[in-house]
């Protein structure tokens, strides 16, 4: 065959203690001898064997250096791997921690819109409730400025309470002598009627405009 094999120093080690051992080999009988006497076949230098034997060997020197150069892109290329792992992991963290950001920015807002609802809406009630506390206080006052009025209307109609049908400054009648003593209304009468009217016309009006303004 025209392929060349090919050796490397070896050194032996009969560690089988099983089978024939090269130490239980007869080292005289004539085979043995001979077999070691033989050493191996070399080609001559310029022949037709050397030559593609050569062709051999430098084809099994470009594989190794390609298998050398190949293990060593392999390790380059691991490492490249590794460090774009790397970085994409710390980029995918970091996507994570953002998103988890804006969740909470997102809830914090939510909370925040919550939180000033609830607040407007306590302050539109306490105002509310202070405006009809304050619509009930005045409709009480003018109650009983009216209810006062009327009092007073009535005591002053009796005369002061003493005077009975004498003729007086604070008395709502007054005796006309010129129709044969009869009593008739004085005028003075009519007049305070038409004040506490007037009167109560405003306090009304204002109760409608200050509902209106509520509403």
């Amino acid at each position: 065959s025209l392929r060349p094999c090919f050796v490397e120093p070896y050194t032996y080690q009969d560690n089988n203690s099983d089978g024939l051992s090269e130490k239980l080999i007869n080292k005289k009988i004539p085979e043995f001898l001979k077999s070691r006497q033989q050493g191996p076949r070399f080609a001559d230098q310029g022949s037709f064997e050397h030559e593609y034997g050569q062709r051999w060997k430098h084809m099994h020197e470009m594989y190794k250096q390609k298998v050398e150069a190949l293990k060593r892109d392999m390790v380059m290329e691991e490492e490249k791997l590794e460090a774009q792992m790397e970085f994409a992991r710390h980029e995918h963290e970091i996507e994570q921690l953002r998103e988890q950001l804006r969740m909470r920015e997102q809830d914090k807002d939510r909370k925040k819109a919550e939180w000033e609802m609830k607040e407007r809406f306590v302050n539109e009630s306490r105002e509310r409730l202070q405006m009809q506390m304050s619509d009930q206080r005045m409709g009480f006052q003018g109650n009983n400025s009216f209810n006062n009025r009327n009092n007073s209307f009535d005591m002053m109609n009796q005369g002061g309470g003493g005077g009975g049908n004498r003729n007086n400054s604070f008395g709502g009648e007054v005796r006309d002598y010129g129709h044969g003593g009869q009593k008739r209304q004085s005028r003075f009468d009519n007049h305070e009627m038409n004040q506490m009217n007037q009167q109560q016309d405003q306090q009304q009006g204002q109760q409608q405009q200050q509902q209106q303004h509520h509403q």
